[in-house]
Order: C-alpha cells, then sequence, then structure tokens
C-alpha cells in the first residue's frame, strides 16, 4: 500500500511539474505526441506496449492494472476512458489521467502503428493519457521525459549527424533553451509538441551515438543573455545572412509585426562588414549570386521559382483569401483579379528578408507583412516559398506584356538564431559550439540555468551540475542582498567565499577547481529564519579561446 501511495505520488510531480524550473537533466519535459500526419494531437483510442509489463495507474483512484503480456488498449467514450486487454474490458468509467510505466524489458512503451524516422515509435519516460478540453470524447498523448532523454530524441531529429560534433553541441544547447522556454505555449496539456512546430523529436528509436555524445558533453549547459534564458530559435538555412526578430516575426501578446526588438537576436552576415540589405539593389545583388558564406552547403542557399501570369494570378486569388486576416485592406470573392500591374517591395529587413509587399491589380493594391504570412501567400505547386528572402520580376514579352513571374531567393525557415547548415560548417572549418552560438546569438554567454537562493532554512542551498568543455568556468552573481560570505563545495571541495571583493568583480574564477567534463557545484549562504540574504548567480563556461 505504501508502496503504490508514494509511486503515486512520483506520478504525481511528473504529471504537474512544469519544463520550468528545476532546471538540470533531469527537468522532467511534457512532449504532446501527434499522429503520423504530425497535425494531430487528439485520440479516440490507441494501443500501447513494451517488452517486459505494462503498468497503468488510475491517477484519480491510484488504482492499477497489470499487463504481463506488455500489450494495452485504451479509448475513450462520454467523457470516461475503458482499459481493454486481450480484447476484454479490464477497467471502465475512468475519468484519468491515466499514466502508463513499462516494467522490466527494455522500459520502452511503444504506440502501435506510429512510426517516427521509419521506425516504430517508442519512448522512454513515461505515458499519460489526458482528456483534452478541446474536444469531447478525445485524450491527447503526452511523453514525459526527463530533459536528457527528451535531447536525445530530438537533436539528430532536428540535425544530421553528418554536421559533425561541434554543430550538434550547438544544436544541443538550442534545443534545451527552446524546451525550457518556448516562443509560446499553443497547448494546454502539455509543454511542447513533438514536430516541426516546436521542435521534431522522435522518441528513442532515432536517437544516435554522435548526438547522444553531444547531449553527454552540454549537460547542464543554456544560453543566457543578462543572466536570463535566451529564446533560442534557430532555422535550416538562413542564406548567408541572419535577420533580427522584430523583422520576422510579430509581438507573441499584441500580434503586432513588426515584433519587439530582442537584443541577442540581431541581423548578422556571415560575410564580416557586409552591409545592410535593406536597399533593394542590394538585396537583388546579393540573392542572385553565390557569395562564400557558412550556408553555402546547403540546397536551399538559392533558390528560384517561377510561374507563368495566369498560375500566379490563380495562385494569388487562392492564397490572399487563405490570408486574408493578414491583408490589408482585406480580400473576398468579390476582389479576385485579372491582371497584375505590379509587385511592389515596401520593407526589408537588414538580411533583404521581405517585411511588406505590395501587390498592385485593376481591382485594387492589396499589402501584406511578416515573414511566415509571405511564404505561405506565394505558393508553387501548393507548396509554401522556403524564405522570405527574395527578389521579384515580372517577365515580360517583346510587347511588354506580363507572361511569367520569377522570385530569386536564398534560405530555408524564418533566418532567425542559429543557421544549422551554417552551425555545421563552422564546425567543420574549426569553430567549437560556444564560438558558433556566439556568432548567431548577439552577446550571449554559455552556463547554467540562473538560480536564486535565500537564507531562509531549507532555500539556502543550490547544487548544479554542468559539463566544462575546457575546464574553465566562473560564477557570475547578478544580485547579492545582506550577505558577506558563502561557502561553495567544487567536486567535494570546500571554498570559503568573503564577499567584499567578489560584490566588486561580480563574478569568481573557479577554473583551478574545475575539470574538463563533468562538475558539480553546491553553493550554501547561512541560514535563518528571516529569509533576508539573497544571492542571485549562474556558472559560466568558456570556450578554447576564452580566457579569464
Amino acid at each position: 500500500m505504501l508502496k503504490n501511495f508514494l509511486l503515486s505520488i512520483l506520478l504525481l510531480f511528473l504529471i504537474t511539474a512544469n519544463a520550468a524550473y528545476s532546471y538540470d537533466s533531469e527537468t522532467p519535459i511534457r512532449v504532446g505526441i501527434s499522429d503520423s500526419t504530425f497535425q494531430n494531437y487528439i485520440y479516440s483510442e490507441k494501443d500501447f506496449y513494451t517488452e517486459g509489463v505494462l503498468e497503468i495507474t488510475d491517477i484519480s483512484t491510484g488504482e492499477e492494472i497489470k499487463a504481463a503480456d506488455g500489450n494495452i488498449r485504451i479509448s475513450i467514450e462520454n467523457g470516461y476512458f475503458q482499459i481493454y486487454h486481450e480484447g476484454q474490458l479490464k477497467k471502465s468509467y475512468i475519468t484519468g489521467p491515466i499514466v502508463i510505466k513499462s516494467l522490466d524489458g527494455n522500459g520502452l512503451i511503444g504506440i502501435k502503428n506510429h512510426t517516427r524516422a521509419g521506425k516504430p515509435a517508442l519512448y522512454r519516460g513515461i505515458i499519460e493519457l489526458k482528456q483534452t478540453i478541446k474536444k469531447s470524447n478525445g485524450f491527447v498523448i503526452v511523453n514525459v521525459i526527463d530533459l536528457k532523454n527528451y535531447l536525445k530524441g530530438v537533436v539528430p531529429n532536428e540535425m544530421p549527424v553528418s554536421f559533425g560534433l561541434e554543430a550538434l553541441k550547438a544544436q544541443c544547447i538550442a534545443a534545451r533553451n527552446y524546451a525550457l522556454r518556448p516562443r509560446d505555449k499553443y497547448y494546454d496539456e502539455f509543454d511542447i509538441c513533438d514536430s516541426v512546430a516546436c521542435q521534431v523529436y522522435f522518441g528513442a528509436k532515432t536517437e544516435k551515438e554522435l548526438s547522444d555524445r553531444a547531449v553527454e558533453e552540454t549537460d547542464g549547459l543554456v544560453a543566457l543573455y543578462g543572466g536570463e534564458l535566451i529564446l533560442a530559435v534557430y532555422s535550416s538555412t538562413a542564406g548567408g545572412y541572419t535577420e533580427s526578430y522584430s523583422n520576422a516575426f510579430s509581438d507573441p501578446c499584441s500580434k503586432e509585426f513588426p515584433g519587439e526588438d530582442i537584443p541577442y537576436l540581431q541581423a548578422k552576415p556571415d560575410i564580416s562588414g557586409m552591409k545592410s540589405l535593406e536597399k533593394e539593389e542590394d538585396a537583388r545583388e546579393f540573392y542572385t549570386s553565390k557569395p562564400e558564406t557558412f550556408d553555402n552547403n546547403s540546397s536551399y542557399f538559392r533558390w528560384t521559382r517561377s510561374w507563368g501570369i495566369d498560375e500566379f494570378i490563380q495562385m494569388l486569388n487562392t492564397t490572399l483569401k487563405e490570408q486574408a486576416a493578414y491583408v490589408s485592406p482585406g480580400f473576398s470573392d468579390s476582389d479576385n483579379f485579372e491582371k497584375i500591374r505590379e509587385i511592389r517591395i515596401k520593407q526589408r529587413g537588414y538580411s533583404g528578408k521581405v517585411m511588406f509587399i505590395e501587390i498592385i491589380t485593376e481591382k485594387g493594391t492589396y499589402t501584406i507583412g511578416k515573414e511566415l504570412t509571405l511564404r505561405r501567400l506565394f505558393k508553387k505547386n501548393g507548396k509554401a516559398l522556403p524564405s522570405a528572402n527574395f527578389v521579384c520580376d515580372l517577365v515580360r514579352d517583346e510587347n511588354t506584356k506580363e507572361i511569367a513571374v520569377k522570385f530569386s531567393g536564398g534560405g530555408f525557415g524564418h533566418g532567425v538564431g542559429m543557421s544549422q547548415y551554417g552551425a555545421g560548417k563552422m564546425g567543420k572549418t574549426g569553430s567549437d559550439f560556444i564560438e558558433i552560438l556566439q556568432h548567431y546569438y548577439t552577446g550571449i554567454s554559455i552556463g547554467t540555468v540562473p538560480f536564486t537562493i535565500t537564507s531562509e532554512r531549507g532555500k539556502n542551498v543550490v547544487s548544479q551540475s554542468f559539463y566544462a568543455p575546457y575546464g574553465k568556468a566562473e560564477i557570475k552573481i547578478n544580485e547579492i542582498r545582506g550577505l558577506s560570505e558563502f561557502t561553495i563545495i567544487i567536486n567535494e571541495k570546500e571554498i570559503d567565499c568573503e564577499l567584499n571583493i567578489m560584490h566588486k568583480k561580480n563574478k569568481i574564477d573557479i577554473s583551478k577547481y574545475i575539470s574538463k567534463g563533468m562538475n558539480t557545484v553546491e553553493i550554501i549562504i547561512p541560514s535563518d529564519y528571516s529569509g533576508s540574504k539573497m544571492l542571485n548567480a549562474y556558472i559560466e563556461v568558456k570556450g578554447s579561446n576564452n580566457e579569464y
């Protein structure tokens, strides 16, 4: 009885814990598992299996059911779960949530008729089934898994392992940041989805040795700016020039475009000293040529799309209605046009990314803005443009009649933050993962998740474990209140620190106590009942070319 009670408490912790605030490799991440189309997250029934024994727990009552042959079917009807084993109804009228755990065997849970990367979908951790509030008689499948194993199922699916270890490490850091701090949270039942709408997570069967090593050798590390986790957005190919966040994304709250500026997500060319491409002639020169950049290895480094004029008009009459919410002054069936007089770029970002465009027709002028909207506006064979980095030409015959439209562009994706192909080339040409990340995210540092401890009893100690790639690290102090000293235990060696010198420098070099590889640092401040003393800090690691 006690064992079952403790297990229920543990499961409840896993279910209710937010990815947010334990901040280490054991942090539980709640991942929504989609169907084979990667669009639907709501199910009416599903089969689960394992090599050993499946244990199914009804969290609402604590009741357990075990399937010795490792197979179970769960469905939902009239707001209640039903559990079937070997075709027989074992339990009904369950409100849930239901937690599924694998006992014995390899510890992996499979979802029948689910594949990922052509392989059976198998997952570490536990599976939670929870009724959805968005649809009656439906449930979501949530894989509750620790952060480290989650990343092992993400990194090789977001970046080819052929890109090399240092690029994979950079991808690990970006993916870890994104898991802990996603741009938007669209889902009530889980933290993050498993598709390109968030970041691709395919589970245990897609893990690779080299990407696993990259996860291990960045364990405990995140990207920071001003002592806080950054929003580490990334895309496949920037085209040789990344864009500032505000010029590609709308504000997540107000939905206004351009969005608010983010200081570490600034436009940056791969070519040192290159000027801005806001002017039409500069953007045209760049995207109709192939200069040497970090992105040249991508098949999307440069691309073209062409339409016959009638095809182009027909396409726009459809897509302008699809994107009508973003079209000024709107677009409906009555606005269908037969002629295009001009396509005018109204505003470009620093990378030459189109921000606003005008389409001038015999029916009127329509203004459309924002990166993703523009990509979805100009479709070819039903597919959106690879990026919004493009120049356009109306092709005319000898009588100056429009006969075709041609777009010439570069890049694949939004082009903000890290370019994955760029990271691959940087890693292959000698840059370590810290140099890669600091190229794409302006002014950042790499370190542990910041912590705050107070002198209140039980809240005056913190322990952080992290991988130091070059055995160099320092404690960065963001804020101190009421402290004159504290104790640091580094890899079991105790060090007493006085704060009068540290407060002036706001940092303390601990490199002589740090080894290359995993390290553990415990920080203890004197305890009292008032909790009036406080320390906020993090541990920063350095790359091969950085010195303290």
